[in-house]
């Protein structure tokens, strides 16, 4: 079955004693409080985690407008950006404002110069959720709206432990997808005395 936005407000009101629904139409108050939920909680939750699936590697465009001083330059960051990762080339000279625009002191690139990208946490369409993160979205809708719709205490509790299970098991399938190996140069590491020896010795 596709992952559909309803798919998820479905799976997640069931879990507070609502029957399953196949269609947002018509909503009652708790589908709809499910809606909202959903639609206010993903860009945070999102945001908390550096999530693989909702991970991009993008050029900057460079504006033309002169920003205000001290900055030199001025970027437009990707639309649906929601949490920086890091920077290419790795500078310490910038700041981010309006969540939009990469302020940087380094001036006007040259042509040869590296362009400037950016790897960054953005809003994924709904159908690229992954099965884990689904089930665990499901999970932090039901556990938001818990205390207003649940009406029990002991329950709710419930939900928040059982939250923070699926979040567990979905970061560490997340983390399964990574390689073993750094992908970001460390100047300090790389520059010791390490032997090409590779194995556990005896």
């Amino acid at each position: 079955m596709a992952v559909t936005k309803t798919v998820i407000v479905s799976n997640a009101i069931t879990l507070l004693g609502h029957a399953p629904i196949t269609s947002l139409d018509n909503a009652d108050k708790m589908v709809t409080a499910a809606v909202q939920a959903f639609d206010f909680l993903l860009p945070d939750v999102l945001s908390q985690n550096n999530w693989r699936f909702a991970t991009k590697i993008q050029p900057l465009t460079l504006l033309v407008e002169k920003p205000p001083e001290p900055w030199t330059a001025m970027y437009q960051l990707p639309s649906g950006f929601l949490k920086l990762l890091r920077l290419y080339p790795n500078i310490y000279e910038f700041d981010l404002y309006n969540n939009s625009k990469l302020y940087t002191l380094l001036g006007v690139p040259s042509s040869e110069s590296q362009p400037f990208s950016i790897e960054y946490i953005f809003m994924p369409q709904v159908e690229q959720l992954p099965p884990r993160f689904t089930v665990y979205f499901a999970y932090v809708i039901a556990n938001y709206l818990a205390l207003s719709n649940a009406q029990r205490p002991d329950y709710a509790s419930y939900l928040r432990q059982e939250c923070q299970a699926k979040y567990a098991m979905a970061a560490a399938s997340e983390a399964q997808n990574r390689p073993n190996y750094s992908q970001v140069l460390f100047p300090v590491l790389a520059n010791r005395a390490i032997s090409g020896f590779v194995g556990n010795g005896g």
